[in-house]
C-alpha cells in the first residue's frame, strides 16, 4: 500500500506552485509527465501572469466539454468547471478562487497556473500536483512513494491514466478482439464546414457513435470510442488511448472517420487511406488538411532517433493489413455511396502515427461539396454508411489468419 504522509503531502503542496511563479517574466515549458510519453507546452505570459491552456488538461486524462467561452473538465468523477474573465473556479460544486482570472485569446482558453497547486490536487483527488521548481506535472502517489521509501513502486511509478479509458490488463488472456473507433476533430477545432455550416465534427461523431453502437452488440468485440461527445483529444494521444487498450497479442483495428474538403465545391467521393508516405499532390493535400488539428493542440517531446526508427519498424509490420482493409471499406462504401470512388490512398496522417495494429482513415465524403453535405446530413444515409464501416470491421475479422477471440 502506498503511503501518504501529511507532513510530507503538506510540504509538496506548499513548493506545487508559489506565488511567484505567476509573475515571471519569461514564459517557460512546462513537461506534462502525466502522459505515457511526456508532452512540453509552452506556458503564456501575454496577460501578465503565467497560464496554460485548458487543453492541457486532456493530455492529463480528462474528459472535456467546450463551450462558447468555458470548458469543463472531468476527471475520475471529479468536474471542473473554467469560465473565461473569471478567478472561480468550480471543483465538484464548489467554487474556488484562482488568483488571476481565466481568458481566453486567438479561442484558446487559458487557465492560470495557480490552479495546478492545490486546486489541481483536489480536482484529480490526489493524483497529480505540479512541481513548480522543474515545470513539471506529474502523478504525485509516484513522487510520494519515491520520497517515503527512496523509490517508486510498481504502482506508483505506473504513468496516471485517464479515468474514461481503462487500461486492459496486459498480462491478461484476451477475450475480445479490440476496435478503436476514433471521431476526427472535436472541441474547438470544428473540421471543414460545408456551405451551408455543416460542422465536420459533429458528422464523424454522429457516424462514430453509430458504428461502435452496430459493433458491441458483437460479444467478441471490444469497442472503444476515442470520444464519444464534442471534445478535443490530441491526435497523438488517440493513438496512444489506442494502444493502451489493446491487451498483449490481442487483435485490433483502429478507423478513423473523417469528411473530406476542397476549396473546388466540385470535387465529390469517398476514399480511405492507410499509413505511408503521401504517394500524391492530393493525398498530400488531404494529410495537410487532417493534421492541422494540431493547432489546437500541445506538442509532444521530440523524441530520440532510435525510438522513432522503432516505431516506424512495428507500423511498417501491420501496412499491408492497413492496405487490404482499406480496399474492403472502399469497397463496401461503393455499393451505397451516391458519389464517385476515389480509391484507396496512402499519406502520413498524425492521427495513424503510433497505432501498433491495422489502421486506416476514412473519409465518408466532400462537406465542400453542396450535394454531399445534404447526404452527410441524412441520418438515413448516415446510418447507411455506419454499417457498412462497421460490416467492413467484422469482415477484417473474419479474413483468414486473424487470431479469433479467446474464450
Amino acid at each position: 500500500m502506498i503511503r501518504r504522509p501529511a507532513a510530507l503531502l503538506l510540504a509538496l503542496l506548499s513548493l506545487a506552485v508559489p506565488r511567484s511563479l505567476a509573475s515571471q517574466a519569461a514564459p517557460a515549458s512546462w513537461r506534462l509527465e502525466t502522459a505515457r510519453t511526456p508532452v512540453e507546452v509552452r506556458e503564456s505570459t501575454s496577460r501578465g501572469y503565467a497560464a496554460l491552456p485548458a487543453s492541457v488538461l486532456v493530455t492529463m486524462g480528462a474528459e472535456m466539454a467546450y463551450g462558447d467561452d468555458a470548458v469543463t473538465a472531468r476527471f475520475g468523477g471529479v468536474e471542473a468547471r473554467f469560465a473565461a474573465g473569471s478567478a472561480d473556479v468550480r471543483i465538484a460544486g464548489q467554487t474556488r478562487t484562482l488568483e488571476h482570472p481565466v481568458y481566453l485569446e486567438d479561442g484558446i482558453l487559458y487557465v492560470p497556473v495557480e490552479f495546478f497547486g492545490r486546486p489541481l490536487l483536489d480536482w484529480s483527488r490526489g493524483a497529480m500536483m505540479a512541481d513548480a521548481e522543474h515545470h513539471a506535472i506529474r502523478p504525485v502517489l509516484a513522487k510520494l512513494d519515491a520520497a517515503t521509501s527512496g523509490a517508486p513502486s510498481a504502482e506508483a511509478a505506473a504513468p496516471a491514466q485517464p479515468s474514461a479509458m481503462p487500461v486492459q490488463n496486459a498480462s491478461a488472456r484476451p477475450v475480445r478482439r479490440l476496435v478503436v473507433v476514433d471521431a476526427g476533430h472535436g472541441g474547438v477545432d470544428p473540421g471543414a464546414r460545408g456551405p451551408g455550416g455543416t460542422r465536420e465534427k459533429d458528422v464523424t461523431l454522429r457516424v462514430a457513435r453509430m458504428v461502435a453502437e452496430l459493433l458491441r452488440d458483437d460479444p467478441t468485440l471490444d469497442v472503444r470510442m476515442t470520444r464519444d461527445r464534442d471534445t478535443l483529444i490530441a491526435l497523438h494521444d488517440r493513438a496512444r488511448f489506442a494502444n493502451r487498450w489493446r491487451g498483449e497479442g490481442q487483435p485490433a483495428v483502429f478507423i478513423s472517420i473523417h469528411c473530406n474538403a476542397n476549396e473546388s465545391r466540385a470535387e465529390k467521393g469517398y476514399e480511405t487511406y492507410f499509413l505511408s508516405e503521401a504517394r500524391t499532390a492530393d493525398a498530400q493535400r488531404v494529410a495537410n488538411f487532417e493534421n492541422a488539428s494540431v493547432q489546437y493542440e500541445e506538442h509532444a517531446a521530440n523524441g530520440d532517433a532510435l525510438g522513432f526508427i522503432l516505431t516506424d519498424l512495428r507500423q511498417n509490420h501491420y501496412l499491408r493489413e492497413s492496405s487490404e482493409w482499406a480496399q474492403r471499406i472502399q469497397d463496401g462504401l461503393r455499393a451505397i455511396h451516391p458519389g464517385p470512388d476515389r480509391g484507396v490512398k496512402q499519406a502520413g496522417f498524425a492521427v495513424l502515427r503510433g497505432t501498433f495494429m491495422p489502421a486506416v482513415l476514412v473519409e465518408i465524403g466532400f462537406i465542400s461539396n453542396s450535394r454531399e453535405e445534404q447526404i452527410l446530413n441524412d441520418r438515413d444515409m448516415e446510418a447507411t454508411i455506419a454499417k457498412q464501416l462497421a460490416d467492413a470491421v467484422r469482415a477484417y475479422f473474419e479474413r483468414p489468419g486473424v487470431r479469433p477471440a479467446s474464450e
